[in-house]
């Protein structure tokens, strides 16, 4: 009987769940998604009903639930605190609350992490590659792979690059900062403000180059909503090299060339969330 495992992806918008047969080669075997509610026990119900479509009448032997949240996530605890944007602002032990619903056991992740995984293994980089994955939807956050491995940080919040202000004006973020890329750039701010649309190239190109400067990394990765928008790729190569044409360190960076794209039916957050789980297992 095969064995299977539901990777869990949870945006802004809406919740994708997917299910993984036999030896996990990323070819889903089902697939189900809803919107996205706000508040820990709605999102809670409705990442359970989730897992629950893609095993409910299978012959499989479901083991586990492997999660990708939003905000800061402690992976021992399964807790989520700082989730602004789906109104999770106190610790919830979300792992614990779809564990209940579910009966399955269930590994928590940040959701840009998993996703960084997920772009990792979709790009078929080496284990020895590094990449960064910044996503680009309701808010805008990065993830790390260095040596194969995710780097959280020393707190979870490790790629929080949506809350480091750009500018010390401009719009007050839901975070209560004020000129922070997420609330310039994200899909939320263009949706409250569809002039901010001219800001999304500059200010993906501020996070590339932050990504890029900080560690050094082989590849962006760019994923989420916003990359759908006709022209995003080359708007945003486009303010790279004109940042380099007036600086010769950014033009021996070559970011324009480290630069990637994921598509958005690519299910790297739920792919990511499993191999997420499997790199605790297998921590010493």
């Amino acid at each position: 009987m095969a064995t299977s495992i539901v990777g869990v992806d949870v945006g802004g918008t809406s919740i994708r769940a997917v299910r993984f047969d036999g030896d996990l080669d990323h070819t889903s075997a089902a697939s189900v998604s809803l919107p996205t509610p706000r508040g820990a026990a709605a999102i809670a119900a409705a990442v359970s009903s989730a897992v629950i479509s893609t095993i409910d009448g299978t012959d499989g032997d479901p083991v586990a639930v492997a999660l990708g949240m939003p905000g800061r996530v402690d992976v021992t605890t399964g807790t989520v605190s700082s989730a602004v944007n789906l109104g999770i602002v106190e610790p919830v032990a979300i792992g614990t609350l779809v564990g209940a619903r579910t009966g399955l056991p269930v590994h928590v992740e940040n959701d840009v992490n998993a996703a960084a995984l997920g772009a990792h293994d979709h790009l078929g980089l080496g284990p020895d590659a590094s990449l960064a994955f910044i996503n680009i939807g309701t808010g805008i956050a990065a993830g790390f792979v260095l040596g194969g491995r995710l780097w959280r940080g020393a707190t979870g919040s490790a790629g929080e690059v949506g809350h480091i202000p750009m500018w010390s004006h401009g719009p007050r973020c839901a975070c209560g900062q004020v000129g922070c890329v997420e609330a310039a750039a994200s899909g939320r701010a263009v949706d409250a403000d569809p002039d901010r649309r001219r800001d999304v190239a500059a200010s993906v190109a501020w996070a590339v180059q932050l990504c890029a400067m900080t560690l050094d990394v082989d590849v962006v990765a760019l994923g989420g909503g916003m990359t759908e928008a006709v022209g995003f790729r080359d708007d945003v190569v486009a303010e790279l090299e004109a940042r380099a044409a007036s600086a010769p360190m950014l033009a021996d960076l070559c970011l324009p060339a480290r630069l990637a794209i994921i598509p958005a039916d690519v299910p790297i957050g739920s792919i990511g969330a499993v191999l997420a789980r499997a790199e605790r297992l297998a921590a010493p």
